[in-house]
């Protein structure tokens, strides 16, 4: 299914500035942080390079785990950071 509907919205120059800067903070072009926000989602700014690192290392961390209870509780704790940390949350 193509994408073949355009909304047209007028805005001032200053409020354009304000949402492309907004769209540059999150990595997101200015009609997906748009469309984003109007579908209700608040997508998040783009995370310091550390983040990842950690990230790696707990998943490292992770394949190396004696324990299936250890590497669940791993598992869940990646998910828990990218929900909170790294995808857009519904508002």
């Amino acid at each position: 299914m193509g994408r073949d509907m355009r909304i047209a919205v007028r805005v001032t120059a200053k409020e354009k500035e304000r949402i492309q800067t907004k769209a540059r903070k999150c990595g997101l072009s200015t009609t997906e942080y748009v469309k984003q926000r109007a579908l209700g989602y608040e997508p998040r700014g783009i995370p310091p390079n550390v983040l990842f690192a950690f990230l790696e290392k707990l998943g490292e961390l992770a394949d190396q785990a004696n324990s299936p209870e250890l590497d669940e509780e791993i598992g869940a704790l990646l998910q828990q950071i990218a929900a909170v940390l790294l995808l857009p949350e519904k508002g």
